[in-house]
Formats: C-alpha cells, sequence, structure tokens
C-alpha cells in the first residue's frame, strides 16, 4: 500500500476485521504504528481510462489515516470493542490508545494512558462482559483499566 501523503509505502502490521464483514472497508495498523482506515475496492486512477491493468495497481485506497500515534514501531494490539463498534484499542510498546472512529473531524484517540517504565506491553483487549474494562498484558503482569469505576 501507498502512504495517502504520498510519502512512500505503508506496510500493514495488523488488520482488523468486523465478524459479519460486508464491506470492503478495514482498519488497520501499520508496520511504524500510523491507524488507518482502508478501502480495499478497487478504484482505477484519474486518467486511467478504464484501463484494467493500471487499475490493478492501484487497489489499495487509504481512506482516513491517524498518524499522532506515530512511533515507528508497529502496534502490538489492535482491537474493537464488543460492546461499542465504534471504539478501537490499539496497544503500543509503551502506551495504549482508545480511538472513537465516528468522530470525523476529530483526529486524536479520545484517551492515551501515560508511558509505562520498566516494562513494555506485550497484548490488550477489551473485555468481553464489562464495557468499560481493558486488560493489558505487560513483560512483568497484567493492568486491568476500569474506566467506568
Amino acid at each position: 500500500m501507498f502512504r495517502p501523503d504520498g510519502s512512500g509505502d505503508l506496510g500493514l502490521a495488523r488488520v482488523l476485521l468486523s465478524p459479519k464483514q460486508t464491506t470492503t472497508t478495514f482498519w488497520a495498523a501499520s508496520d511504524e504504528g500510523d491507524l488507518a482506515l482502508v478501502d480495499w475496492s478497487i478504484k482505477p486512477p484519474p486518467g486511467a481510462g478504464g484501463n484494467a491493468e493500471e487499475a490493478a495497481k492501484f487497489a489499495e485506497y487509504v481512506r482516513k489515516m491517524y498518524e499522532c500515534e506515530r512511533n515507528y514501531r508497529p502496534v502490538v494490539a489492535l482491537e474493537r470493542s464488543p460492546f461499542f463498534d465504534d471504539l478501537i484499542l490499539t496497544v503500543h510498546d509503551f502506551h495504549f490508545c482508545i480511538w472513537k472512529t465516528s468522530l470525523d473531524e476529530f483526529s486524536q484517540p479520545i484517551f492515551r494512558s501515560a508511558n509505562t517504565f520498566g516494562s513494555h506491553n506485550t497484548c490488550g483487549a477489551f473485555s468481553p462482559t464489562r464495557p468499560g474494562v481493558i486488560f493489558i498484558t505487560k513483560t512483568d503482569g497484567i493492568d486491568v483499566w476500569d474506566f467506568i469505576d
């Protein structure tokens, strides 16, 4: 894939599909920690004139890009809330972020944790039974975040 600003390639480290995916759009995290909304449907580039070979080169299309959490390392987890379809969790090496994707004009996470010291994050997930709970595993244990309590 290509970065929308034309600055080079965009490799994907994690892909987040919906359980009942019926569209060609999905969320993905890049090799450098960016969060992107990708539309995988084939769109002919301007001036291609319907040339199928030329259109095949541009099969991927980044519709939205969040670069504010760019840390030049892949995210270690990319999860969707089981209770709220518009909440996405990205877990980075030393912090995690919660994104509300329905806020089109807002390009920052709605929550960013403080950086951890002495250990790094290894995974993370939303609780399957409680809407406001997030589990973050680290090299020295587990953190449980309860946003309702």
